[in-house]
């Protein structure tokens, strides 16, 4: 829920449309998913605040490098060939949702034990 928030409710049409080609804006929304997370992370996904900022910030930077690229084939694909367009949107949750349950799983593994 945390990731939908932060990285569509907060990011908005335009930052949507220009990450792919302005860098500028790529790092706005990367910076909005990142903060998003460090105010959130302690309240919802039970971490101290320097457990969250760790997190945050790996996840903040493997969301980075996914957009940066996925970012791309979006704006190559839209409007051209639907199907295509869809499999990288498809290939951008799974990778995003994957690495937020993964640094999570392996970072705080004694929190999933109860």
């Amino acid at each position: 829920m945390m990731h939908i928030a932060a990285d569509f409710i907060l990011q908005g049409n335009r930052l949507y449309k220009l990450k792919a080609s302005k860098t500028g804006f790529l790092l706005a929304h990367v910076g909005i998913y990142t903060i998003f997370f460090i105010v959130f992370s302690p309240l919802l996904l039970e971490l101290t605040f320097v457990q969250g900022l760790v997190f945050s910030a790996i996840n903040g930077g493997a969301h980075l490098i996914v957009d940066f690229f996925t970012s791309k084939f979006k704006k190559l694909y839209w409007q051209k060939n639907e199907a295509k367009y869809i499999a990288v949107i498809s290939i951008d949750h799974v990778l995003h949702i994957s690495i937020l349950m993964g640094t999570y799983i392996y970072m705080y593994p004694q929190l999933l034990a109860g």
